[in-house]
């Protein structure tokens, strides 16, 4: 999971750049104001990564300058380091909004965050949000726990840091990056015989770590820095957890390992089905998507397909499916322009008899209608997709009987 060279090459030149840019405006000379922060900086980032997060050092007056301003110094500060950076990319989608000037290119972005440095090492940078205000940031006593964790573990805890970002890019739900880094801290500076065991027992082990968490904990303080990692979505990690540790009550280690990390898929994959990775795209979760169904037959009573899963029936044939994203409101909120994509996969063996396995992807809308037709245990999934980077993915079982389903 060593990131391509090519790759950080390609990012460095455009950070470099960006750099330069700045500094232009800026300073007097050409220095190397940028500080690569979040999973990068951290050392604990995958391969294809899509984000890349930076804070670049101004100088104390152009602080002075903005928070004289009356109505909202912090937008007009973005708004001035969006448009220096787009004389350098101009037909590049830039934005500077919120806490970020975000700089959309067709294979990832890399959001960028104007920061002064203070005397203890911190940055102060702007929010836009609301009348404005100065927020602070201690990213680099996150970056020295990182690499003191990777030298004291001989590199388990980046190890462990990657295996946890494919987890949640291949199972579909969003894991902060640095709430990541924390658990894998957390758990390494607990258990010192980690050095002892192999790697499956190591990750069960993790994941036993990861459900003994508090669902209704306020934060997690993160690592090196003790900054606040809020817990926006319930602990959804930790319900997830639960669920991976179960596949670890079956001895084949190559069977759990392709069921929560995806390893071997092409193994077993039907002879039409295709994988979202496979086809051009970066898989890099930053949103949970949830998919419900409508069953409906004719003068008959429309019934969630979530509520016959949750009471263990099976589908009747004749029926008509209607799959939808129930959550796709909150992509709307957020402003992005997102392209929906769906996979149905037929399982079972009426379906390799009749060689209707199927299994590829194709671009639709925020609903996608199927019948039913045939017995198995089939699923549906769909992938939301922002600028080829697929942010979001969810799967819904799709239990069939055509005899003795309702």
């Amino acid at each position: 999971m060593v990131r391509d060279e090519d790759e950080v090459e390609k990012w460095q030149d455009r950070i470099d750049k960006i750099n330069n840019k700045l500094c232009d405006k800026y300073y007097d000379l050409r220095d190397n104001q940028m500080l690569q922060v979040g999973s990068i900086g951290r050392g604990t980032a995958i391969t294809k990564t899509s984000d890349y997060d930076v804070i670049f050092k101004l100088p104390r007056e152009v602080y002075s300058r903005f928070d004289s301003h009356e109505n909202n110094g912090q937008s007009k500060l973005l708004q001035e380091v969006k448009e220096e950076i787009r004389k350098l990319y101009s037909s590049t989608n830039i934005k500077g909004d919120g806490q970020v000037v975000v700089i959309s290119f067709t294979d990832g972005r890399i959001e960028l965050v104007p920061g002064f440095e203070q005397t203890d090492g911190s940055f102060k940078f702007p929010d836009s949000h609301g009348d404005g205000s100065w927020k602070t940031t201690k990213p680099i006593p996150e970056i020295e726990k990182s690499r003191e964790m990777k030298n004291q573990t001989n590199g388990i805890f980046n190890y462990l840091c990657y295996l946890m970002r494919q987890w949640k890019n291949h199972i579909g739900f969003s894991f902060k990056g640095l709430l990541i880094d924390t658990m894998v801290c957390d758990y390494l500076d607990e258990n010192d015989d980690f050095r002892d065991k192999s790697e499956f027992d190591l990750l069960k082990d993790l994941f036993e770590f990861l459900t003994k968490q508090d669902k209704e904990r306020v934060c997690w303080l993160a690592l090196g820095s003790n900054q606040k990692i809020t817990n926006d979505d319930g602990g959804k990690f930790i319900t997830k957890a639960k669920k991976a540790l179960k596949k670890f009550d079956d001895e084949d280690e190559e069977k759990v390992l392709h069921e929560l990390f995806g390893y071997k898929k092409k193994e077993t994959k039907a002879a039409s089905e295709q994988f979202i990775e496979d086809l051009g795209y970066k898989v890099d979760i930053r949103y949970n998507l949830k998919l419900d169904c409508d069953v409906s037959q004719p003068g008959m009573l429309t019934r969630k397909l979530s509520d016959f899963l949750s009471s263990h029936w099976k589908i009747l044939g004749g029926r008509r499916l209607r799959f939808y994203v129930a959550n796709a409101r909150q992509f709307y909120d957020l402003g992005l322009n997102v392209e929906y994509y769906w996979k149905v996969r037929n399982v079972g063996a009426e379906a390799k008899r009749r060689n209707c396995e199927r299994g590829q992807i194709k671009r639709g809308d925020k609903t996608h209608e199927e019948p039913t037709s045939f017995n198995g245990n089939h699923y549906v999934e769909c992938y939301a997709v922002v600028d080829d980077v697929v942010v979001a993915r969810g799967r819904i079982d799709v239990p069939i009987d055509v005899v003795k389903g309702m």
